[in-house]
């Protein structure tokens, strides 16, 4: 993947000026595709299509998006305002792929109108959520790791499986993101977050999952006023382990 990325001249400058390949979250979709076939097919968990077809859209339209060297409208503030002034981008693609494929995937597995609405903005807040975080080498990364460690003592079963799947998968991933050596764009971060929205969506508790989506609603709200890169380089704690590995 590093090859054809880096052959078919698909790089970009990282946060240092130096251009490096973009995209290589594509890497995370063949095991994903494996080994989610295989826990359904034996373990009978009825989650495996539904993810595979929310991972392979938003890895496409985040694949566009890291292809384009438009990057004006950033954040849920530029998508809302392309929206109003009727500029389609593909930022604007990605934000409303995101939010039609959580609006299925929450339609196919929620139980009455009030899950329906708290797993939708869950999982469409998950995946912009990850892409927060992916300015910085292994930054998503050790996002995604440190949340889904939280995360998982509260999910049932399935969903702990699940994740154990994509864990294995990053880790494999990170070191040359720690390294600088390519970036995982928003093929990847997009892909993680709705894997991660999905997971959540169908493993936790609603009360729990109303719990997650008011974090996420802070979070978002904050983003949009306050930069995290600032507020880590600032603490010595948060800066050590936005450091670690690189």
């Amino acid at each position: 993947m590093f090859n054809t990325l880096t052959d078919m001249n698909k790089t970009e400058l990282n946060y240092k000026g130096i251009e490096i390949p973009i995209g290589m979250g594509l890497m995370f979709i063949p095991p994903i595709i494996f080994f989610s076939g295989f826990l359904k097919y034996f373990f009978i968990y009825n989650i495996s299509d539904l993810l595979i077809i929310a991972i392979l859209m938003m890895a496409f339209v985040g694949f566009l998006d890291d292809m384009t060297k438009d990057k004006k409208n950033k954040g849920l503030k530029g998508h809302i305002k392309a929206l109003v002034e009727f500029n389609i981008t593909t930022g604007m693609l990605k934000a409303m792929s995101g939010f039609v494929i959580a609006l299925y995937v929450s339609l196919e597995i929620s139980n009455g109108a009030i899950e329906i609405i708290v797993n939708l903005f869950l999982i469409s807040l998950f995946t912009n959520f990850m892409n927060l975080w992916d300015l910085r080498p292994g930054r998503a990364s050790k996002i995604f790791l440190i949340t889904s460690l939280i995360l998982m003592p509260f999910m049932a079963s399935q969903g702990i499986m699940y994740m154990i799947l994509i864990i294995t998968v990053l880790l494999v991933y990170i070191k040359g993101d720690l390294n600088a050596s390519y970036m995982m764009g928003d093929c990847g971060s997009n892909l993680l977050g709705v894997y991660l929205g999905i997971i959540c969506a169908t493993s936790l508790s609603i009360w729990f999952k109303i719990g997650i989506l008011i974090v996420l609603v802070l979070i978002h709200v904050i983003a949009e006023k306050i930069s995290f890169s600032s507020i880590i380089e600032n603490n010595k704690f948060l800066k050590y382990l936005d450091m670690l590995g690189r």
